[in-house]
């Protein structure tokens, strides 16, 4: 009766039961990370539609220059650089205060966020591009350590659907920022120079907030194993979680793990299309396809929005396959990647596809490819061992980082020697070695998720 009234909740109904009946910290914690990761991704979707403009206010007036010096250098250094340094602070999270590096990934990247809107110099933009990508990658690897500690293994595709929601109305709104403002000028300030402050700004008393009153969870305390543990027991595996270290036998553990490697590498190429979806749309539509700015942001806008429902539904979608058997999760996965390039393929080749269609189209691209990230974050949180979330999120992040600033620059890469065409076919087509790798996940997750438990559950007896 009580699991019934749980999920007739509105917490339930929204996939977030683990939530109810807990104190008031613990929800304000919750949707205050998400209203941090709405403002601090919303960056990322500011360049795209001012490519041209931006390269103007720093002397880069030819396609091929703004493309390459405003378009991929920066998200090279942004991705990169960003998960590079993001592989240092997720093995901190693991041993140290995560409130304090959460706040501190989150400050960073939006004083960053904030200061390119006064950037008079090309050099002083690239290093604050820079910066950004760090704050936002150190904030990735915290934030699903403690999802991890929030939610049980069944409700963390959800909960991370709910997380990739808010990110993703964020870039939402840095699309439609940056589209919108693009012709305006105000106090002296071009319109993709307030597109970054206003980005920025609402942040500010957010990470304040939370720095005073967030919660953080203990490590391992939403584990399905400790459900067969006395308390005194469970007590004794928490306990062991928080006081962990890193150790070589650590990341020995992590690289051993085969769902993690096949989570690794399918991150690389399942990246390089979103270069080319939120770096080289809106340009590609306007100077090659011949529509207006506002209308190739309203396409690029149009596929964000449903990537972001995607996103949620496939989180809800990925909890129900999960619960009826484990490995249906990374089949499904699987499917929608390989499914969604397809659309994706369409909006790239179809020269003579009226603004209608193409808007259709973007859509349904949008709300099939989303699906899988929110289900891999899932299936790493539950094929490892709390104390080491923090570090597989970090060489997580460092992956998906490292495929996201080579989708850019390769495409960048390939616009400086070859036709827009074959740039974006081969960015689109890394999606399908990405599907065919989430089917192979399906044979490991299983496995690696029992021994997570039986270690577990050894700790617990060994203790008592």
């Amino acid at each position: 009766m009580r699991k019934r009234e749980r999920n007739l909740s509105i917490l339930g109904i929204l996939g977030l039961g683990d939530l109810r009946g807990r104190g008031w910290r613990v929800h304000y914690s919750f949707w205050s990370v998400l209203a941090m990761g709405f403002f601090l991704f919303g960056d990322q979707q500011l360049l795209s539609p001012n490519l041209s403009r931006i390269g103007a206010a720093f002397g880069f007036f030819e396609a091929e220059e703004y493309r390459w010096y405003i378009g991929a250098l920066p998200a090279l250094l942004f991705f990169a650089l960003g998960g590079f340094i993001s592989l240092f602070i997720g093995i901190a999270s693991d041993q140290y205060d995560r409130r304090k590096l959460l706040v501190f990934s989150v400050l960073l990247g939006e004083c960053s966020c904030l200061a390119t809107a006064f950037a008079q110099s090309y050099p002083v933009f690239l290093a604050l591009r820079a910066l950004t990508g760090i704050g936002l990658g150190g904030f990735f690897p915290v934030l699903f350590s403690m999802i991890g500690d929030t939610f049980r293994a069944e409700s963390r595709s959800t909960a991370a659907g709910w997380l990739e929601f808010a990110m993703g109305l964020g870039i939402g709104l840095g699309q439609v920022s940056g589209g919108f403002l693009a012709n305006s000028d105000f106090l002296g300030f071009a319109g993709w120079r307030w597109s970054f402050i206003l980005m920025a700004t609402p942040s500010f008393p957010i990470v304040l907030l939370y720095y005073l009153l967030g919660h953080v969870p203990t490590r391992g305390s939403a584990e399905r194993a400790l459900a067969d543990l006395s308390t005194e027991d469970t007590r004794n595996v928490t306990l062991q979680a928080e006081a962990h270290r890193i150790s070589r036998d650590d990341f020995r553990r992590i690289f051993s793990n085969r769902t993690n490697i096949l989570a690794l590498l399918q991150g690389i190429p399942g990246m390089v299309p979103w270069g080319f979806m939120f770096v080289y749309v809106v340009d590609f539509l306007e100077k090659e396809r011949g529509y207006h700015v506002e209308e190739a942001t309203l396409i690029a806008l149009v596929f964000g929005v449903s990537s972001i429902f995607g996103g949620l539904g496939g989180g809800f979608l990925g909890s129900l396959v999960y619960r009826r058997r484990r490995r249906l999760l990374a089949m499904f996965g699987g499917g929608c990647v390989l499914l969604g390039s397809v659309p994706c393929f369409f909006l790239v080749n179809w020269p003579e596809a009226n603004l209608t269609l193409l808007l259709v189209v973007a859509a349904i691209a949008g709300l099939i490819v989303s699906g899988p990230g929110v289900n891999v974050r899932a299936i790493l949180l539950n094929a490892n061992l709390p104390e080491n979330r923090g570090s597989i999120f970090a060489v997580f992040s460092l992956s998906d980082k490292l495929g996201a600033a080579l989708g850019p620059f390769l495409v960048g890469l390939l616009l400086l020697v070859g036709s827009d065409l074959l740039a974006y076919n081969l960015a689109i087509a890394c999606w399908i070695p990405c599907g065919l790798l989430w089917f192979l996940i399906a044979l490991t997750m299983e496995a690696d998720e029992d021994r997570v438990d039986a270690t577990l559950r050894e700790r617990g007896h060994t203790a008592s």
